[in-house]
């Protein structure tokens, strides 16, 4: 069984990054998982892959190289071209497949229908990766009609979702969305985690994802297809 995976957002700067880092901060250790963002763009404004090993410190065991490090904020098709380039799928369906069967988060560039080239959206890259895919959403208004679309283009192209995880600052909304999302969506939530109320240190970080993410497990045994007998 692959235990690589996908995560996919319902837009650009919805949560992926930190859902990533929270999922590496409680089980990189443990499960020995990597993080990989194979297309970064926006480097003028940050650089996921350095966001995220500053946050918890990891050894650079922990972190592929980014295929395509675009300097430019915008989708990958446009970032490329301003750069005189093309996004190359054969490589990128090469590096896939010989990273699928190790424990590695893959996070995609914005959200599902973003374009990788002029003719190829993220979704026909991951459908062709048979990777499982977690759906990371806001826990903010408007969180319900990006999810559903975001699951319904996914699940119609045989994608397999195990879930979406939601991630956000807190507010009232929360309990309705995960209900509503569950009931016409038809996959679980697999969790929710608010962000913290202050910067955090790396340790604090760290002891952070701990306790407040996939508090009951249903991400990692999802993914893994594995029962309470792996510790994790």
């Amino acid at each position: 069984m692959s235990q690589a995976f996908f995560v996919a957002g319902t837009g650009t700067d919805i949560g992926k990054t930190f859902f990533s880092s929270l999922f590496l901060a409680k089980y990189g250790k443990s499960h020995q998982f990597r993080y990989w963002k194979p297309i970064q763009t926006g480097l003028l404004e940050g650089d996921d892959t350095d966001f995220i090993r500053k946050i918890t410190n990891f050894e650079d065991f922990h972190f592929l190289k980014p295929v395509y490090r675009l300097r430019y904020p915008s989708s990958p098709h446009l970032a490329a071209e301003k750069e005189g380039l093309e996004i190359d799928l054969k490589k990128l369906r090469l590096e896939i497949a010989n990273i699928r069967n190790f424990p590695v988060i893959i996070e995609g560039a914005g959200g599902v229908f973003v374009p990788l080239t002029k003719s190829y959206l993220s979704w026909q890259l991951i459908r062709e990766s048979n990777l499982k895919v977690v759906i990371v959403c806001s826990t903010e208004l408007g969180t319900i009609n990006h999810t559903l679309l975001t699951l319904e283009s996914l699940l119609q192209r045989m994608i397999p979702v195990v879930g979406f995880y939601m991630v956000g600052p807190k507010n009232e909304l929360i309990e309705d969305n995960i209900k509503t999302i569950q009931m016409f969506g038809g996959v679980s939530c697999l969790g929710l985690t608010t962000f913290p109320s202050q910067k955090l240190s790396s340790q604090e970080f760290i002891e952070f994802a701990k306790s407040s993410f996939d508090t009951d497990r249903m991400v990692l045994d999802s993914l893994l297809d594995i029962g309470d007998d792996f510790d994790s």
